[in-house]
């Protein structure tokens, strides 16, 4: 047995979207193949002589079969993997019931996916895991003894204060997202502008002055002398005194009262605050600016009007302060009141955008309509992070990670989150729920990655944030792509489809049914909403679709529209947002983007699969130029199938190819790929122009040296470094490359 891999899952996966805390240990049982049912079985008694393993109706399992070739035995230790893996954390205290197994296309090696409560528990439960089933397969003795200690030292380590764990109950049952920010020292509660940050029972609510006041003995005895209040000047350590009482404060009122005798609780102590010591306490409140907090007194009595204030606790213990569930329920409840009133938000709108090609733009458009509405957008996408419309981090950023981003921003009203496959895959969403879900296609792409192989794999990976959507929420689909439709079929969330085919007759059938959706007629962008229509423009007076030129931009804008519309944004709002958003570097970065020479054109579009290939075909077909230079690379990878094609598409658009692999090669030679892009251009036309440039010829300076008059060089696939940075320079000294 051979340990491959451990990940965490931190959101909603394609595995499971509650529980969603998932660890995936990748196990490879290939050199087991020749052990016997009844081996296993002797093993799963040795393993239980020391770890009593959870039987099946104390989980809940789950098996994937991918590979349909059956393998019992291997099934077997796979299984009694996860089962080993949730009793050593339920040993050690952690309530975690499910495990899913995930039996790979490739033979012997298995997905152990479990259940963990803590990310760093997880993890080390996984490598026990490993390594107590290797001892045992290896004929080894096992005592769990010290994984199960460490797995407890982690977990003391990581507890959160009874306290912080009320309140985050509370927090839960609200349905309020939780964002750690340092461990579980710092927590972040809500998204965006609604956002409250909380470390134990310090929040934005407590007031730091009387933070301040209550840490300085000096300040708060001279505050308390100069209005009159009665306190210890020379505190000893409060365990010393024989009777003393702690009194909760919760929105500067008193809320309850506990009475320590030697510093142990007084469990016979019954409450007894008369109305003139709440008063005089609530104003002692007033006067040190506390908002939440405990103020502890000496006394035996607590009505005494001379008691003796001792110190102020601006962290109040809100567990010591109830007796049964109610009462816990009440304080907890103000304390989160004073965060979130019922009448405030604890999250602003997500949508969230993926599918194969287009995503990217089509997110830019939408947060582009909204930002020009009024409202300020935080937006990732696959080249970096923005905030109100400027880069706060540059990359490919289309991960939870990235999407934490912005979530975690004061400053951001509406969050527009492209979502790629590979973040869902590693890590999961970012998020539970989102307001809208744009999926734009669905085309191969990415396939044999991830345990991605088929296009139905792909669509469950994609159409996760579909899944995320509220039932009240939308999800925006293209109804043409046979996937996404289907995708739409199965959601528990209001559908709106979006087509460039106002004939097509499953928007017919939508439209009957009294579907929202978004279609092309006549030349304009229409709407269909609760049987009425609304015209917004026409796509030739929408810049980034080139004059109406441009299908798949047509198909963006379709898609951005319709999102807005289901978000509420006004027909006008969105109209003014598609005539002021134009194809360029600083709109639209990699997509489409042309650049003027003295006698011809270059432009870069980061197409790099055969649907995005296939775009850019249709967009040169209404170019006028008599020599038409293509760029290209291919990405190692991808299928051959997938390979092959991009030649053939080459070839059918471009009068010369240059081909560039000097990167992207993921596990291939470089000329085994120009060799299937080769391969493609001659199956589409033998004699077709081409020639391949070794690495350390730059291929758009070679490409100038080529032009003619009127010549159009297209880049794809990025095949350029830097290629913005590289055209401005290459603009400035064309004469000299000439």
């Amino acid at each position: 047995m051979k340990l491959i891999s451990v990940q965490a899952l931190r959101g909603p996966n394609i595995h499971s979207f509650n529980p969603y805390k998932l660890i995936h240990l990748r196990l490879d049982f290939s050199e087991q193949l020749e052990m016997t049912e009844h081996e296993v079985k002797q093993l799963e008694h040795t393993i239980n002589e020391n770890l009593i393993l959870p039987a099946s109706d104390q989980m809940t399992l789950i098996f994937e079969d991918q590979s349909q070739i059956p393998s019992p035995t291997l099934d077997q230790l796979a299984i009694l993997a996860g089962r080993i893996a949730l009793q050593l954390q339920f040993e050690a205290g952690s309530s975690v019931k499910f495990l899913k197994i995930l039996k790979t296309i490739y033979f012997g090696i298995y997905g152990v996916l479990f259940e963990y409560d803590q990310e760093d528990i997880g993890k080390y439960t996984a490598k026990s895991t490993a390594e107590i089933l290797d001892h045992l397969l290896n004929k080894k003795s096992f005592n769990p003894t010290s994984a199960l200690e460490k797995i407890k030292q982690l977990k003391a380590l990581d507890e959160q204060d009874e306290s912080l764990n009320l309140v985050l109950k509370e927090i839960k049952h609200r349905n309020i997202p939780v964002i750690p920010l340092f461990g579980k020292e710092l927590l972040q509660l809500g998204y965006g502008k609604f956002q409250k940050r909380l470390n134990s029972s310090l929040s934005d609510q407590t007031n730091a002055i009387s933070y301040l006041i209550a840490s300085n003995r000096n300040w708060l005895t001279d505050i308390l002398y100069e209005h009159s209040i009665p306190y210890i000047k020379n505190p000893e350590n409060i365990d010393s005194y024989p009777s003393y009482f702690g009194i909760l404060v919760l929105n500067h009122r008193v809320q309850k009262s506990i009475h320590y005798l030697h510093g142990i609780i007084d469990q016979n102590y019954k409450d007894d605050l008369n109305e003139n010591t709440c008063l005089r306490l609530e104003r002692w409140c007033q006067l040190l600016g506390l908002i939440h907090g405990e103020i502890q007194i000496v006394t035996d009595d607590i009505n005494n009007p001379e008691a003796e204030l001792l110190q102020i606790n601006v962290n109040p213990q809100l567990h010591l302060y109830h007796n049964s569930v109610e009462s816990e329920n009440q304080f907890v409840s103000t304390f989160v009141d004073s965060l979130f009133p019922e009448s405030e938000k604890s999250r602003i709108p997500i949508i969230a955008v993926s599918g194969t090609n287009g995503k990217t733009t089509t997110t830019r458009l939408i947060s582009h309509i909204i930002q020009q509405s009024g409202i300020q957008t935080g937006f990732t996408t696959s080249d970096g992070v923005y905030v109100g419309g400027r880069m706060v981090e540059k990359g490919d950023t289309t991960g939870p990670g990235s999407a934490l981003i912005v979530l975690r921003d004061p400053t951001v009203d509406f969050a527009i989150l492209e979502t790629a496959r590979g973040g869902i895959l590693r890590a999961g969403l970012a998020f539970t729920e989102c307001d809208a879900a744009v999926l734009t296609n669905i085309t191969s792409d990415h396939l044999g990655l991830s345990d991605v192989h088929t296009l139905d794999d792909l669509s469950k990976a994609k159409g996760l944030i579909v899944d995320a959507v509220k039932t009240n929420g939308y999800a925006i689909l293209n109804l043409e792509n046979e996937y996404t439709y289907q995708i739409g079929q199965k959601a528990k969330c209001h559908v709106a489809y979006f087509s460039l085919d106002p004939n097509h007759e499953n928007l017919k059938v939508h439209i009957q049914q009294g579907g929202t959706s978004a279609f092309v007629e006549n030349g304009f962008i229409k709407i269909f909403h609760q049987n009425t229509t609304t015209t917004l423009i026409k796509t030739e007076d929408i810049p980034l679709t080139f004059g109406g030129k441009v299908p798949f931009m047509i198909a963006n804008a379709l898609a951005a529209s319709l999102t807005c519309f289901t978000q509420g944004f006004t027909a006008e709002q969105i109209t003014n947002g598609l005539k002021s958003f134009f194809p360029s570097v600083e709109q639209t970065p990699g997509r489409l983007n042309i650049y003027d020479f003295p006698n011809f054109k270059v432009m870069v579009d980061f197409a790099h699969n055969p649907e995005g290939f296939s775009g850019i075909r249709d967009f040169l077909s209404s170019i006028d130029s008599p020599h038409k230079i293509g760029i290209i690379t291919g990405t190692g990878d991808r299928p051959d199938e997938s390979i092959i094609q991009l030649g053939e598409l080459s070839a059918e658009m471009f009068d010369h190819i240059i081909i560039h692999q000097a990167k992207f090669l993921r596990g291939r030679s470089a000329n085994a790929i120009v060799d299937l892009l080769i391969q493609g251009i001659q199956n589409f036309n033998p004699s077709c122009s081409y020639e391949f440039l070794p690495d350390h010829i730059e291929p758009l300076q070679y490409a100038i040296k080529l032009a003619k008059k009127d010549s159009f060089i297209t880049a794809l696939s990025d095949v350029l470094n830097n290629p913005i940075e590289l055209i401005k320079q290459y603009q400035e000294s064309y004469f000299e490359l000439k």
